[in-house]
Parts: C-alpha cells; structure tokens; sequence
C-alpha cells in the first residue's frame, strides 16, 4: 500500500501557507502531497493505453501543448516540502480547476484534496461570481474531503466581500 495522498491545488503568486499546512498535514498521516497546477486552458480528451492523454485547447483557434509546471513554482514547492521532509509529486491536470482535482484525487486515491480561497480583489471576485469557488465545487460535487487555507483571513468575523463604511 502506497502511502496516503493528499491533493493540493497550487498556483504561481500563491501564498506559502498553503502548502505549509498541507506539508504539515502530510507529516502528520505519515503521506506524500500530490502538488496540482490546473491548465484552465485546455481539456483532457482520453487517455490512451499507454497512459498518454491527449488534450485539446478549448479555444481551436489556439494550436497549443498543454504547459508543463513551471520550474520555478516546482522549485520553490520542493523546497517547502523538504523543510518538513514530506514527499512531493507535481502534476499538471487539464480543465475545469474542480473537476481536475477531483479526477486526480479520485485516480491517486487521495486521502482528501486541500486549496486556498481566492485573493481578494475585483478579477477574483468577478471570477468567482462567473465561474464559483472551487472550493464550493470541489465540496459539493465529489466525495472525499475537502481543506480550505484562507488566504487573507478577515478580522472581527467580517467577510471580504462585506462593505466597510
């Protein structure tokens, strides 16, 4: 039996404390983190037997490869990892961010699946609105358990999206 996984939802600017909780999590059940960089512009197809996937961007005008990981994100991820001597893998699965995770977890038998909320501002808040919280997604639509880090936490029980006076 492999040791148990956790799934955890990275993106480049991401605060640490992130992936810090989820290494520190990781330590704790004896487990591995399964690092995930969502390529939003593309969707997986199927996968052939050989394990390769084939994917298409989901604009056809756009002729592109899925990107890999960027370096720098595994480098700095790595050294996270390390400091809590937790085994990391990086994956970078295609799609809808919610759907991605789940299907990740659900092939790696993850033990549960850990993001961060969004940044505050009004690009997130709009995307939010449009798109909903992968979060709420990841909760609602698949069954393993799901971690939320807040990124900017709020003081005095208010909420970001509260109006201040």
């Amino acid at each position: 039996m492999t040791d148990p996984a956790i799934v955890v939802g990275v993106t480049p600017g991401q605060p640490d404390i992130v992936i810090r909780h989820a290494a520190k999590l990781a330590r704790k059940i004896g487990g591995r983190l399964i690092c995930a960089f969502v390529d939003t512009g593309q969707m997986s197809m199927f996968e052939g037997a050989d394990g390769t996937l084939m994917a298409m961007p989901l604009d056809p005008d756009i002729v592109e490869e899925p990107t890999p990981f960027p370096d720098s994100l595994k480098d700095k991820l790595s050294a996270l990892c390390a400091e809590k001597q937790v085994p990391v893998e990086f994956r970078r699965p295609l799609g809808e961010p919610a759907i991605a995770l789940a299907e990740l977890a659900e092939h790696e038998q993850a033990y549960l699946i850990m993001v961060g909320t969004r940044r505050p501002g009004l690009r997130s808040g709009i995307a939010e609105f449009f798109g909903g919280s992968v979060a709420a997604h990841l909760s609602h639509r698949q069954p393993r358990p799901v971690i939320v880090i807040p990124l900017t936490p709020t003081e005095n029980g208010e909420l970001p999206w509260d109006e201040t006076d």
